[in-house]
């Protein structure tokens, strides 16, 4: 996102977080791998849609160029385009060096959050920072550990990244009937975790991606690799944020920043 893009939405936000900061709690931030915006109906998943309430998200939001899977991700909890954090392609192998830069798990630890990161392909291993307190690769029970995590007290931050509709999109095409049957899947798996999220106190639930796709392709320059949603829902109570339609995926870091402010940062969790 460029700089008068990201004042924007930072400025956007402001109004409507003022006094938050010392409330939330509970942050939840859920990134669904390769999800068109399209495909977030009531029909197809209801859950997520019933989270898309006036002022609380945008189905225009953009990715990064290249739209692919690690870069984006990189540009995501890093708030840097590709170019400024020199993550420019997408591939990391255990043992290789990680991310040189903070990230919205990094700004988290320093408000006093006990941090997850949650993963579903090996390369966002790149993205497991100094402020993460537990991580794990997780393709098959990422939801589950962020539940478990969730259930103990005191102040809890999760980043869980959700991995298969790509692989079905590769397959049988973005907004085919089999691809809108994996969101369904996805929605409903994500169910009890939103849930309990919701019971927790006061909470901020976040809902993107990193990229969609078009056909069976993604990663190229079609306009439709580009589009991801954002969705951003505060409680107990119900705050319009009214997102802006310019966000793009570099833009979350500072919209988080926002959420929990700099009045929130505390010593970190043991």
């Amino acid at each position: 996102m460029n700089l008068i893009r990201a004042a924007a939405l930072s400025a956007s936000l402001i109004a409507s977080t003022t006094g938050l900061a010392r409330e939330i709690d509970t942050v939840l931030v859920v990134s669904i791998d390769a999800l068109h915006p399209d495909a977030l109906t009531e029909a197809v998943a209801p859950t997520l849609h019933a989270l898309m309430r006036p002022g609380h998200f945008t189905l225009q939001g953009r990715s990064v160029d290249p739209p692919m899977t690690l870069i984006a991700h990189t540009a995501m909890l890093t708030g840097l385009s590709p170019q400024a954090s020199g993550k420019r392609d997408n591939d990391w192998q255990p043992g290789a060096p990680r991310v040189g830069h903070p990230t919205f798990l990094d700004d988290a630890k320093l408000r006093g959050f006990a941090t997850a990161y949650y993963y579903a392909k090996p390369k966002l291993g790149y993205l497991v920072s100094a402020g993460v307190d537990e991580h794990a690769l997780a393709p098959e029970d990422g939801v589950e550990r962020a539940r478990a995590f969730l259930r103990e007290p005191g102040r809890r931050f999760v980043f869980l990244h959700i991995s298969g509709l790509e692989y079905v999109g590769m397959r049988s095409g973005w907004l085919s009937p089999e691809y809108l049957g994996e969101l369904s899947m996805i929605d409903l798996a994500l169910t009890p975790l939103l849930a309990e999220v919701r019971q927790r106190g006061a909470h901020t639930l976040v809902v993107t991606s990193d990229h969609a796709g078009h056909d069976r392709l993604h990663g190229t320059s079609h306009t439709e690799d580009y589009k991801v949603p954002l969705i951003v829902l505060t409680g107990p109570e119900d705050r319009p944020l009214a997102l802006p339609t310019a966000y793009e995926v570099t833009g979350l870091r500072g919209v988080l920043d926002e959420l929990l402010g700099n009045i929130g940062r505390r010593e970190p969790a043991k």
